[in-house]
């Protein structure tokens, strides 16, 4: 809850005071029960019903492959929270916001993370699940615990 109250609070007023609607934002949660908990808290605090807020994770309710389709097609879910299932190789272009909370010790896995907003998307198709959004021009990364100044490993080295 201490991150993702200011996050909202933050989003209309610092992060993109240009909109009304939540960019898509996708959550790194550390574990299965953490995103399930980061799933209640966002639901609770935007108040915005279970659609909104999704976990994506291999023990989903519902089958992953369908929710990721869900998240890079369609209006909801504004937040996907997963651990690893969207970290590397699922291109889901629309995604503005990534916000991390959970440390990460690689180097690749970290740059993988960050690709996933780092992504290319035409203007129709953006509009199409954030109808407020002209273009997308950059992407934001909240990071609460300090995974960008933490050391990452390249094989056995520090960097």
């Amino acid at each position: 809850r201490p991150v993702i109250r200011p996050f909202r609070d933050r989003l209309s007023r610092d992060i993109f005071p240009e909109r009304d609607e939540v960019p898509k934002t996708l959550i790194f949660a550390k574990d299965d029960s953490h995103a399930e908990e980061i799933v209640r808290i966002v639901r609770e605090e935007f108040g915005k019903g279970n659609d909104f807020c999704r976990k994506i994770t291999y023990k989903s309710a519902k089958d992953p492959e369908d929710l990721i389709a869900e998240f890079r097609n369609s209006y909801f879910p504004r937040i996907a929270v997963s651990v690893d299932m969207i970290a590397t190789g699922t291109d889901v272009k629309p995604i503005e916001v990534l916000l991390f909370m959970r440390r990460v010790q690689s180097a690749t896995y970290f740059e993988q993370m960050i690709g996933r907003g780092t992504r290319i998307i035409n203007d129709t198709d953006l509009q199409a699940v954030t109808p407020d959004a002209y273009q997308k021009t950059h992407f934001v990364i909240v990071d609460a615990v300090g995974v960008v100044e933490h050391p990452k490993e390249i094989g056995r080295a520090h960097v």
